[in-house]
């Protein structure tokens, strides 16, 4: 993965927030993931973080370099997208995003508001999702319905 000081800083604290326990636990619940690749940061952690830097330029940069080295960026990348209000905007970033999704887990705490406030540009997107071959992206699409 490139690498650069938004993603440095914000991996770093993330490894700040892990709890090891939870780590173990969750690593048994997505099972397609290396446990090696889990730092261990609690949801609701997570989901704080992400409100705390949202506005951020790092969060900004964050969300552009893509693939994430770990589990736990890959949840705050999409409680960051959950974020973002611009549909047009939101369109890309899942655009971006959604073909690195690689388990249920990830893909389900993924909810962008921004999508009912403009149903008629998403629907041919989600329809698009759900004609997809991979296993995520139609799982996101089927949710989005």
């Amino acid at each position: 993965m490139k690498t650069n000081n938004a993603v440095e800083d914000i991996r770093r604290e993330l490894f700040e927030l892990a709890d090891e326990k939870y780590r173990d636990f969750h690593a048994g619940l997505i099972p397609n993931v290396p446990a090696e690749k889990i730092i261990g940061v609690r949801t609701p952690v997570l989901k704080k973080y992400a409100a705390k830097i949202k506005d951020t330029d790092n969060a900004r940069e964050f969300i552009r370099v893509l693939p994430h080295d770990y589990y736990d960026e890959n949840n705050l990348h999409g409680f960051l997208i959950s974020y973002i209000k611009n549909p047009g905007e939101l369109m890309d970033a899942l655009r971006a995003f959604l073909p690195f999704v690689d388990n249920w887990a990830t893909c389900d705490l993924l909810r962008p508001r921004a999508i009912a406030k403009a149903p008629e540009m998403f629907l041919p997107f989600i329809y698009e999702l759900l004609g997809s071959d991979k296993t995520y992206e139609v799982r996101f699409g089927m949710e989005m319905l």
